[in-house]
């Protein structure tokens, strides 16, 4: 067996002759930003029904997601991106199906029955692998032009919420 020394793409850029600079949260380091959204769940919420938590630029690097939840007794929710419902750059004013990038990209079928302390859900669907946290969020989820402006973080039911009236929580660090 070999003693192996092995460097990432970043620090063989670093010292590569000229060196070539890493972009913050893409290797380089940048001032994390955190964001946070909460939404009280409705009784008798179907599946498909969504819950917008956050918004965050098309652009940022997403590093960590957390989710919190009282009790709702049944459900479970996925956690993705969705364009923004601003209407900017002719993208919807409400929440459409169609407005969905990647519906579980962090999170698939987590549950919110039970009440929750703030739980890291990062990859928790096994979708939004390490390698995608160095990656403009637009990239991440799949698209192959950044459309600009911003994506809100979506819950949307995987299993209807039963009694509900629990309130739900999202905190998202990332990078510009």
């Amino acid at each position: 067996m070999a003693v192996d020394h092995v460097k990432s793409t970043f620090i063989t850029n670093s010292d590569a002759n000229p060196s070539v600079m890493n972009t913050a949260g893409e290797g380089a380091s940048g001032l994390t930003k955190t964001i946070e959204g909460s939404a009280v769940g409705v009784a008798s919420s179907s599946i498909d029904a969504t819950y917008q938590f956050c918004r965050v630029p098309s652009n940022c690097k997403v590093k960590k997601v957390w989710m919190e939840s009282a009790a709702q007794t049944v459900g479970t929710i996925d956690i993705g991106v969705y364009f923004a419902t601003d209407g900017q750059g002719g993208k919807p004013l409400a929440l459409l199906a169609a407005a969905a990038i990647s519906r579980t990209l962090f999170a698939a079928a987590y549950s919110v029955a039970a009440a929750s302390q703030p739980t890291e859900i990062t990859n928790q669907s096994g979708n939004y692998t390490i390698d995608k946290r160095t990656q403009p969020l637009w990239q991440a989820a799949g698209l192959t032009a950044d459309p600009g402006g911003f994506f809100d973080i979506v819950g949307t039911l995987a299993t209807a919420i039963t009694t509900g009236t629990g309130r739900m929580g999202l905190t998202v660090q990332y990078v510009d």
